[in-house]
């Protein structure tokens, strides 16, 4: 493959196992969701966003139920 026809950063990512830079697990602390967020959805292919914010959502509701994802989201991409 050439990964800069595809968009993607060089790496051996089926030799090694590797994951896409866009299956990267979510962190497990709330306050490492907005970079992990904004690394994504640079990375990611248009299908996959949704499911990105997803995962977000649902990391920052657990550690604070009232969190405001729009205000968490912003940042992230802003």
């Amino acid at each position: 493959m050439h990964p800069d026809r595809v968009g993607l950063p060089a790496a051996p990512y089926a030799t090694n196992g590797l994951p896409l830079p866009w299956e990267t697990p979510p962190p497990v602390q709330a306050d490492e969701v907005p970079a992990w967020v904004r690394s994504m959805l640079d990375a990611a292919p248009p299908e996959v966003c949704d499911d990105v914010i997803r995962q977000a959502t649902e990391l920052l509701l657990a550690s604070d139920p009232g969190i405001d994802i729009t205000t968490v989201l912003r940042a992230a991409l802003g």
